[in-house]
């Protein structure tokens, strides 16, 4: 049963750290969802409820630093709100498609498509809009690494702490 639960949470942090390059998508919930399987597995022995706790806090900051940054740099290069709207839109059709880089694409496409059609103000300002959207998406990816890394760093703490 050891190695099961050791799978599923080694297995957690490996997707949940491959899927943080899709915009959107939590990968720092797909890890917490293998320590949940770990901790299910052991029987809370290893991974206690207070450390699920954190792990859960580590996700929501991940998640929330996913979303967020995306349109806070989008405004804040001076881009408009149809930029992030379009973005996360044209991501989400992309992330249907069975593509390696189409999310990113058609996060590329529909932020560029519906910031030119939304905004008043013409395609330069669509245009800083989408570079402040993109390198929001970067800073999605690090922040959702970070919290998957953070998930890792919970369960060797308890590892350890349970020896």
């Amino acid at each position: 049963m050891e190695v099961l639960a050791w799978s599923c949470a080694i297995g957690g942090l490996v997707l949940g750290g491959v899927s943080a390059f899709i915009p959107g998508f939590p990968g720092s919930a797909v890890a917490l969802l293998g320590l949940l399987a770990f901790a299910g597995l052991t029987d809370f022995s290893v991974v206690t409820s207070e450390a699920l706790i954190l792990a859960t806090l580590i996700a929501l900051a991940g998640f929330l630093g996913q979303i967020a940054a995306p349109a806070v740099s989008s405004r804040a290069a001076g881009g408009t709100a149809g930029v992030a709207t379009g973005a996360a839109l044209g991501a989400a059709l992309g992330a249907l498609v069975p593509l390696p880089g189409a999310s990113w694409g058609g996060g590329l496409v529909g932020g560029l498509l519906l910031g030119i059609v939304g905004s008043r103000e013409g395609v330069l300002k669509s245009l800083k809009g989408l570079v402040g959207t993109a390198g929001g998406c970067v800073v999605a990816v690090a922040a959702d690494l970070v919290s998957v890394l953070g998930i890792a760093a919970v369960l060797a703490l308890a590892d350890f702490l349970a020896l």
